[in-house]
């Protein structure tokens, strides 16, 4: 848009000049030529410019009337990368001198030089904008991926808050197994040892029934909180990616959207993950593999692919493929095993197992 309103500027200034010398029909053949010329070099990719530039400059040197829309011309000129194209308009100035008056030339070499200047300023004025908008994406980008770092960032301390919390919920249950437990149990005992020495006293037996059936409902208390604190600190999507980021072979893509499982599901999927990845790692040459656990309303599915180009041996139908068909149906599902752009591993489990 700078360059229409220089060249404007430009064409107003010489259709003045051309009035002035009263040039007369054969200065609009001039103007319609170094117009057509400058829309054309504006249009046309750079490399073209000469092409556009040179014809005009010729006919300057043959018609000297065609010098009154020289500054045109120059304005294109100093576009070019090439110094003797940039410095082309100064050979028709050259060859008018003896042919026009000096005070034409000197009007028309200021012209030049307004169109030398005009053509700079919008060149510079162009670079310091490709350079502010350049700027401007960068900086914008820049701050995405800051974001989207920060976010990971997020993700990965709540991760880990999360895997220490269930570790110490998991230490605690088995601190209170292996103690209160064991202190349960041989209180136990000791009353039974007590009930059989004291076994002719009633009195003293029934006092004795009445501690061990206390300590034996506390044992199971315990015993049940134990199993459900254990449980609980078993998150299937936690160890699911635990398992997916201490792979080293290939990368694994992991998508878990199950919240809550029953416990016999989640050790299902977990060992079942440990065991492909295992098997991928021993005979697959994939490169990169996808895990994917979706709890649907009445089931819950678990989907394990790899790229490899190897097909599975034994018609697939080994050990630990089995050991994982037979998890699978114990608790009332289905497992597929095949080969569909690398071996897929498919199981649904329902929820009314």
């Amino acid at each position: 848009m700078q360059k229409i309103v220089d060249k404007a500027v430009l064409l107003v200034l010489c259709l003045l000049l051309s009035l002035a010398q009263d040039a007369g029909t054969f200065a609009v053949v001039g103007l319609l030529t170094a117009v057509a010329l400058t829309a054309l070099c504006s249009y046309l990719p750079r490399r073209w410019g000469p092409a556009c530039t040179l014809p005009y400059l010729l006919l300057c040197c043959v018609y000297p009337l065609f010098l009154l829309f020289l500054p045109l011309c120059c304005y294109d000129c100093t576009g070019q990368d090439r110094w003797y194209l940039r410095l082309g308009w100064l050979v028709p100035l050259a060859v008018s001198l003896r042919r026009t008056e000096p005070s034409l030339t000197a009007t028309l070499t200021g012209f030049c030089l307004l169109a030398v200047l005009l053509a700079r300023k919008t060149a510079a004025l162009a670079d310091i904008f490709s350079r502010y908008y350049l700027l401007q994406d960068n900086t914008r980008e820049a701050a995405i991926n800051l974001q989207q770092k920060n976010h990971d960032l997020m993700e990965k301390q709540d991760y880990e808050v999360r895997l220490a919390t269930l570790a110490e919920r998991n230490r605690i249950a088995r601190e209170i197994h292996d103690n209160v437990g064991h202190l349960l149990t041989r209180s136990l005992l000791q009353v039974g040892a007590l009930e059989v020495v004291y076994r002719d006293q009633e009195p003293l037996r029934e006092q004795l029934d009445q501690v061990k059936a206390t300590l034996s409902g506390a044992m199971d208390n315990i015993r049940s909180s134990v199993h459900d604190l254990h449980d609980e600190s078993v998150d299937l999507g936690v160890q699911l990616r635990a398992l997916a980021e201490s792979t080293t072979f290939c990368p694994v893509q992991l998508e878990c959207e199950i919240e809550d499982a029953p416990r016999e599901v989640k050790y299902c999927f977990i060992a079942i993950l440990r065991e492909a990845l295992s098997n991928i790692a021993r005979h697959s040459d994939a490169t990169g593999a996808t895990v994917r656990a979706i709890e649907h309303p009445a089931l819950y599915q678990l989907i394990i692919q790899d790229n490899g180009s190897r097909r599975p041996a034994e018609g697939g139908r080994g050990i630990g493929l089995q050991n994982m068909r037979d998890r699978v149906e114990a608790l009332g599902g289905v497992f597929t095993a095949g080969y569909q752009n690398g071996f897929r591993l498919f199981i649904s489990i329902p929820k009314e197992h």
